[in-house]
């Protein structure tokens, strides 16, 4: 396996390049660099050698994910400042580029992948670029306040050829009364894709927020590769 790393200031972005050729490429939204445990999962459920694998991690978690400010929601601690913009303006112009530099061949597709503020802002992505085709939200934090509206008001920004969104079933049962929000709304942003045509799965996992974030965001992936064009090429954009 070949594995190389590259650094954009504090943040860490590791390309996992397994499969020679136009093989999807998906691109991790992660709080930790867990590319082994998301290869690992891919080992478990099958789809090893299908795609490559690019993390992003090492990022200012709820400032450079969140879409807008907000106020404190989860803690006295909550930092949502509204940075996706720019981490999206990053991910187009330095990041996308400099990692398919290192691939043999360009991808055949791109998929935006992400956990909980990550899987927030790869739908924010799907709304904003059309670099990305595929986007897997996994436990993402659909009880973020206005985005469930800020996505009714607005399409995407390109091609979509499939969206994954999951959650865990003992996620509502938060004593916060925001978070409580994040199974319905989950399933009415997924209702709301699908409603413009796009194929979409909504699966409820069991468990917590917190339950094998690896084997969640992986289940999504093997979902895109089976269900949205499998390993087709098609045109890209850059």
């Amino acid at each position: 396996m070949d594995v190389k790393e590259l650094k954009f200031e504090h943040r860490r972005v590791c390309l996992y390049h397994l499969v020679k050729g136009p093989a999807p490429l998906v691109y991790s939204i992660d709080y930790h660099e867990n590319g082994q445990l998301l290869l690992a999962a891919a080992q478990q459920l099958g789809i090893d050698g299908r795609f490559n694998l690019v993390t992003i991690s090492g990022l200012n978690w709820n400032q450079e994910l969140s879409p807008w400010p907000i106020e404190t929601v989860v803690s006295k601690d909550d930092h949502f400042t509204g940075g996706a913009d720019d981490l999206l303006t990053l991910l187009s112009s330095s990041i996308v580029p400099q990692v398919e530099k290192l691939l043999d061949e360009p991808p055949a597709w791109r998929c935006l992948a992400g956990y909980s503020m990550g899987g927030l802002f790869t739908l924010y992505s799907s709304h904003h670029t059309a670099l990305f085709t595929r986007f897997m939200s996994a436990s993402g934090s659909m009880w973020y306040p206005g985005w469930l509206e800020y996505a009714r008001e607005h399409d995407f920004a390109g091609l979509v050829a499939g969206v994954y969104l999951s959650v865990g079933d003992k996620e509502s049962t938060s004593r916060n009364a925001v978070l409580q929000t994040v199974g319905e709304r989950t399933r009415q942003v997924a209702e709301l894709y699908a409603s413009r045509g796009v194929p979409v799965k909504f699966e409820l996992n069991p468990g917590n927020h917190f339950k094998n974030p690896p084997l969640r965001v992986v289940k999504g992936i093997k979902w895109l590769l089976e269900s949205s064009g499998g390993d087709q090429a098609e045109n890209t954009l850059s």
